[in-house]
């Protein structure tokens, strides 16, 4: 017949009890370093997320002759066009302080730019230490898409047993789609749709109804016609 222990007996093997239980649940817990880091995605653009970002754009001109020269002209124009659509800070004109003929040009500079529809208020024109041998520097900072550099080969292509994609895998996709994204912005957030003609809709649904149906069908005018 089973005894029913008493409160002593109870009492006394209670620490061991909850220390063998302790011990138990540890030997259950996964010694995987793998496990206690988390999951590692395999794929390279969760390896090689693309992020934006804000980096300046810099323009140097040297005008010695106190006059831009055509080729000059257009790329002042280039980079005012730039700075009108994509510039995040203002748009700053240096020029060298030791040369009266720079400071023209820079002033010169400065109206192509209001030329190009860039506000007056977002142009800061200051002068720096130089001589006439030195560029009017044009800046701003303006957002772009970036990665992670390339150029990890630190895993053994020739003896891999994992079957995984190697470090570099898919790095030279990302940065090439980070250079030639139009607008980094579509990373942040969608475009907004571009508003729908109803008439055209109309029209091409009139066209599709006719062409695709091969019974009758009910018009827009609500008469039935023949689709054959």
């Amino acid at each position: 017949m089973f005894n029913r222990p008493d409160k002593t007996t109870v009492a006394r093997f209670s620490p061991a009890l909850l220390l063998g239980a302790s011990l138990l649940l540890a030997g259950c817990q996964s010694t995987n370093p793998a496990d206690e880091m988390g999951y590692q995605s395999q794929a390279f653009y969760d390896r090689y997320p693309i992020k934006v970002a804000k980096a300046p754009i810099k323009v140097g001109v040297v005008a010695k002759s106190g006059s831009l020269r055509p080729e000059q002209v257009n790329a002042v124009v280039n980079f005012a066009r730039d700075a009108r659509d994509n510039a995040q800070s203002r748009v700053a004109i240096k020029w060298p302080s030791g040369s009266a003929k720079s400071r023209q040009v820079a002033i010169d500079i400065a109206q192509l730019l209001v030329d190009e529809g860039v506000p007056q208020s977002m142009i800061k024109a200051t002068s720096y230490p130089g001589g006439a041998t030195e560029p009017i520097q044009m800046s701003f900072e303006r957002k772009v898409a970036v990665t992670r550099e390339c150029g990890d080969w630190s895993q053994n292509l020739a003896n891999d047993s994992s079957n995984g994609p190697y470090p570099n895998f898919g790095c030279a996709y990302q940065n090439n789609i980070a250079a030639l994204v139009a607008n980094p912005e579509d990373f942040e957030h969608p475009r907004a749709t571009s508003p729908v003609l109803a008439s055209n809709r109309t029209e091409v649904m009139k066209v599709f109804i006719k062409n695709s149906t091969a019974g009758d069908y009910w018009s827009f005018d609500g008469t039935r016609k023949s689709g054959g």
